[in-house]
């Protein structure tokens, strides 16, 4: 693993500690020895990441159906499927067919799960409807880029861990 991999994954070790509460057990951090767990860590970050971001884009469609425009009412029916470009649905499904991450599981679906990963994770840093909700102007504060960002580079580093074993 190169100085640039074992930054990253430190990284995102110190996000889900943070942001979570977890600390990974000796040995399970950056340089885990357990793929499955690591998988299955890294799929509880994702889920608190997206139960974050769903609660934070909730408050921010109350705002926009409270605001009287009917344009940012209409905008506030989408939600974060709408936003995400429907890759949450499709990475939910993934989710399930990887399941706890067996090697079996992994090998069948790795592959294509990372493809839909790089594909969310360049979603979340390029559209514009994401930049939009993270800059809005309301009271209502969305960190789409901050909080989902973080929880796929999990999955991912975590997916690549299982594939190499």
């Amino acid at each position: 693993m190169s100085v640039n991999d074992q930054d990253k994954r430190s990284r995102q070790d110190a996000w889900i500690a943070q942001v979570l509460g977890f600390k990974f057990p000796a040995g399970l951090g950056s340089n885990g020895h357990d793929p499955g767990l690591r998988w299955q860590m890294a799929c509880q970050a994702w889920r608190a990441a997206s139960e974050t971001v769903d609660g934070q884009m909730s408050a921010l469609q109350t705002v926009l159906r409270n605001s009287g425009d009917s344009e940012l009412i209409d905008i506030a029916e989408f939600g974060l499927n709408a936003v995400t470009g429907n890759h949450k649905v499709r990475l939910a499904g993934m989710l399930l067919e990887l399941g706890d991450g067996s090697p079996a599981a992994v090998q069948r679906s790795g592959s294509k799960a990372l493809a839909l990963l790089g594909d969310f994770r360049t979603h979340i840093e390029t559209d514009p409807r994401v930049a939009a909700c993270d800059t809005n102007p309301s009271t209502a504060r969305v960190s789409i880029r901050a909080t989902i960002g973080p929880a796929l580079a999990g999955l991912q580093a975590a997916l690549e861990g299982a594939l190499s074993h």
